[in-house]
């Protein structure tokens, strides 16, 4: 059986509202069939338009309650008090401390040899402001959902209570799980366009390397050995998810100490002297996004050692059954878009684990905003209502963020300067080299040996050109 909005014993209270509503009376109670066909016929007299119009009212005004359809990737929502709070956002740099004056006994000190002169500290009237800076993340975009109401289906609803109920559940449902995907899709937009960029900044070294995890690399580091992905995954999954899970936890932990690591600090030199953003992320305020159809076949091979202790991951998490595509659940390619319009280019993640984020790095809303109706229209008998809702989301790599994937490539990239032919990669073997996104040829545009990727003569980058190095 379809699961309803409204239950048999809603009908009769909601059809008194509907009678006061449109008719103003307080005389007319529904509690049977008989007088709720009778109400029902009352309610008809007032007009069509002014039965849709309040039957468009409540259930506009139920619009945010429990649905049928629940849309994934939620843990990215805000509700709108607390999203409106976010579109303008300051932060401040981090600043040393200073000499001081204060302890100027002109005796030695017990801290060090010397005197406690006053040689490094400043005037009194010296001025230290805060040093702050201004970005803005937030975009909003607007659509609306289109629904047409005839008055033959009107008119039927008001026969019994069956059939009212059937009419109130087939309109509200068509509505807000179509509502329901929209903002899933529009989540997984914003989650997709996350991850990539991510790893696209990472690579280009404009965030740190804390920022982007290979999972494969980096065990294959920490336990010395040079396993691919596969074998990973397939025969050596035990030491592999006890790695992982250290990983995850270390990390959640390291967040919450206040650095310039796992995000942008939007390092800025005066006077030339470095400031950076600093962020801290409480546990309470990290969120996980992880694909949990990798998760659950690892899972199903760990029985000797599964056990709930093991899998520990932050309070707050959601799994998805795939991150863009159902065909390849694990793999993302986006084209991303960047802060501050910088140039974007294709992105390939063949295998995505996971994203540990702070709540202010991604979120998302949807308002609803109102609807509005058409007229009836007297040749066919119906009229369309256009329901409209706001979008808005926020995307902040200057919050703490980190994905996990695992690769057994890596990438690498360079600015060329019209002049330099050699670029130094670290790789047993060259997979691909592009230039501005048109591939090279081996042998013919460049050569590759002892670290070294060298351009031939008459295929040097141009100034400005972006070199991509896909390696092992």
């Amino acid at each position: 059986m379809a699961k309803t909005y409204f239950k048999p014993t809603d009908v009769y209270p909601i059809m008194n509202n509907l009678v006061r509503q449109i008719t103003g009376q307080k005389s007319i109670d529904v509690v049977d069939t008989t007088s709720f066909v009778s109400a029902g016929n009352t309610i008809l007299e007032a007009g069509y338009e002014n039965v849709f119009n309040a039957l468009a009212v409540l259930v506009s005004r139920t619009i945010v309650a429990a649905r049928p359809y629940q849309g994934k990737l939620k843990i990215i929502n805000e509700e709108n008090d607390a999203f409106d709070n976010r579109m303008r956002k300051i932060s401040f740099y981090a600043k040393d401390t200073q000499a001081s004056g204060m302890f100027n006994t002109q005796l030695y000190t017990q801290i060090g040899a010397g005197y406690d002169d006053e040689s490094g500290a400043g005037s009194q009237w010296e001025q230290n402001p805060k040093i702050p800076v201004e970005k803005y993340f937030f975009s909003s975009v607007t659509f609306d959902y289109e629904n047409t109401e005839y008055l033959e289906q009107l008119k039927l609803a008001f026969q019994n209570e069956t059939s009212f109920l059937d009419y109130l559940n087939g309109m509200r449902v068509d509505v807000m799980n179509d509502i329901e995907s929209q903002k899933e899709a529009r989540n997984r937009v914003l989650l997709l366009d996350r991850i990539a960029g991510t790893k696209l900044l990472t690579d280009k070294g404009e965030l740190g390397a804390e920022c982007c995890v290979n999972l494969t690399a980096e065990y294959n580091t920490e336990k010395g050995t040079s396993y691919t992905t596969q074998q990973l995954l397939q025969s050596h999954t035990v030491d592999f998810l006890e790695f992982f899970l250290a990983r995850i936890k270390n990390d959640s932990e390291m967040m919450t100490y206040r650095t310039a690591s796992f995000h942008d600090p939007m390092t800025k030199e005066i006077s030339s002297v470095n400031y950076n953003v600093l962020r801290h992320t409480p546990k309470n305020l990290q969120r996980f996004i992880y694909n949990s159809r990798l998760f659950n076949q690892i899972k199903l091979s760990l029985a000797e050692i599964y056990h709930p202790e093991m899998l520990a991951l932050p309070d707050q998490l959601e799994g998805v059954q795939f991150w863009q595509n159902t065909g390849n659940p694990y793999k993302v390619v986006v084209k991303p878009a960047l802060p501050d319009n910088a140039t974007s280019s294709e992105v390939s993640m063949d295998i995505v684990v996971g994203m540990l984020f702070d709540v202010d790095a991604l979120m998302s809303n949807i308002r609803y905003e109102g609807m509005l109706p058409t007229p009836i229209n007297a040749r066919h008998g119906f009229r369309n209502e256009f329901w409209h809702f706001l979008f808005s989301s926020w995307n902040d790599y200057s919050e703490n963020g980190i994905v996990y994937y695992m690769s057994d490539e890596s990438t690498k990239y360079f600015v060329g300067d019209g002049v330099e032919d050699d670029y130094a990669v670290t790789a047993t073997t060259i997979v691909k080299v592009t230039v501005n996104g048109t591939a090279q040829t081996a042998g013919t545009d460049y050569t590759f040996s002892s670290n070294t990727l060298t351009f031939a003569a008459g295929h040097i980058p141009a100034d400005g050109a972006i070199i991509q190095v896909i390696y092992k």
